[in-house]
């Protein structure tokens, strides 16, 4: 991860309170990956759970191009003086790098816009960020940027030509979106909704609503957060932004800024709003929350729910959320990852878009459910049959606890299929599917579900 900017060693010593060691160096760029060094580079090794930075160092700077480093290790110092280079010796890389980050944000003062929650906060962003680049530049969190390197990395790229900003913020630990909102400083705050989510962690929906409101740290008073009024523990944020004079306005379906009516098709999705229809080419239930908040941000901003609609016209659906696919049978990919809140949302789209036609559930484990694992496993199962699935073929550890709801919901033993593999389950299904079907694929990012997908396409 490397970003182009121009400034100096000691500029940026003195702008984030570090120890300058060495001469004043140029840096033109900066990087955090040792492998992607340029002239004149500024490296910020970071110690993750299986690789040091800081044992790179001196393979970068025998480069010769690297002119400086960041370190929070005393012994690594005088790395600079072999090298004719500078070392900017801090308490702590990751903490220097979001620093240098907040440096860099305070210097412009455009609407940037924070977007977390438990689900669809990459869509929410991608459409908010199509409408604002219909009338400036929008700087916005590439691929999954969305964590304490990439926020950073992200806003290291705002340059004067940008109008706006849209920054994704996720999480998994409490603390960490309150030190990426006092990197990217928001002035508008969008929380898509509170849910089950990395509750291994966290420890319960109460604490998962803490840390959303956790965006509210780095706002100024008066500033505005657009809140999911349909959502789990509103109240919690709420609460929160009182105390931090931060307005509040809901979105949802029922709320400050609600949709007179939507409907969902397999192509798209359709969401009137103030007397105008906003269709947008994209299938799932999921859209429609994030249509209305991108809504909420426009009219904030003065912008009409027509240039909304124009935008959106042509919104290319984020991979493996909700792809329509075609092979064996017609396939629902919403591979990349999944809680109790995105199962429900999958098994409403896929009921109220299928309705007539046999739909078979292809899942797996949910992961970093903590001790409420195996019950919100097995309550997501109890949900199948009235969703209108009449088969369900589960594999994975806890993807036995939807088998298990699903059969107590009222679906028939013979109906559901616990596999061992996931090569038993793609071998079962490439003989049981037939053309008319509707395969929903869904399971967390480490199961892999899209190997499903690829063999039910071939």
């Amino acid at each position: 991860m490397i970003v182009r900017f121009e400034t100096t060693s000691q500029t940026i010593a003195t702008a984030i309170n570090a120890i300058h060691h060495g001469s004043g160096q140029p840096v033109q760029y900066i990087t955090t990956d040792s492998r992607l060094i340029e002239d004149k580079s500024l490296f910020v090794p970071i110690t993750g759970n299986t690789f040091d930075g800081h044992d790179f160092i001196e393979d970068v700077c025998k480069t010769g191009k690297c002119t400086s480093f960041l370190t929070h290790k005393q012994d690594k110092v005088n790395i600079a003086d072999r090298y004719n280079t500078s070392a900017i010796y801090c308490n702590d890389t990751l903490q220097a790098y979001a620093a240098i980050a907040r440096w860099h944000r305070k210097k412009f003062n455009i609407p940037v816009i924070g977007v977390t929650g438990t689900n669809g906060k990459t869509t929410t962003k991608e459409m908010i960020a199509q409408v604002l680049s219909t009338e400036g530049q929008c700087l916005k969190t590439q691929k999954n940027y969305n964590n304490e390197i990439g926020v950073p990395f992200t806003i290291l790229h705002l340059q004067n030509t940008h109008s706006y900003a849209v920054i994704e913020m996720g999480m998994n630990h409490p603390g960490e979106i309150s030190r990426l909102s006092q990197i990217a400083l928001p002035t508008i705050a969008v929380i898509t909704n509170i849910g089950e989510g990395h509750l291994e962690f966290l420890g319960s929906t109460e604490n998962v609503a803490h840390a959303k409101a956790e965006i509210l740290d780095g706002m100024a008073a008066g500033s505005i957060c657009i809140l999911n009024n349909d959502t789990k523990h509103a109240e919690i944020v709420k609460k929160k932004a009182r105390e931090k004079n931060i307005n509040v306005i809901t979105f949802g379906l029922t709320g400050d800024i609600a949709p007179e009516s939507y409907t969902l098709f397999q192509d798209k999705t359709v969401v009137e709003y103030d007397g105008v229809e906003i269709t947008v080419p994209a299938y799932g239930f999921h859209n429609v929350y994030a249509a209305i908040a991108t809504i909420a941000v426009a009219r904030i901003m003065g912008k009409s729910v027509v240039k909304v609609k124009e935008a959106l016209h042509n919104f290319k659906p984020v991979a493996m959320r909700s792809d329509i696919k075609k092979g064996r049978c017609t396939i629902i990919d919403d591979c990349y990852n999944a809680n109790p809140l995105s199962m429900e949302y999958a098994f409403i789209s896929a009921s109220m878009v299928f309705p007539d036609k046999r739909k078979i559930a292809v899942l797996s484990d949910m992961k970093e459910l903590g001790t409420y694992s195996r019950d919100l496993h097995f309550t997501v199962g109890t949900r199948l049959k009235a969703s209108g699935f009449s088969h369900v073929l589960v594999w994975g550890n806890d993807a036995r606890y939807i088998a298990e709801g699903a059969i107590a919901g009222g679906l028939d033993n013979s109906l559901v299929n616990v596999f061992d593999s996931k090569e038993e389950l793609i071998a079962f299904l490439q003989q049981f599917v037939k053309h008319d079907d509707v395969v929903l694929v869904k399971g967390s990012r480490s199961m892999k579900m899209e190997e499903v997908v690829n063999a039910l396409e071939q």
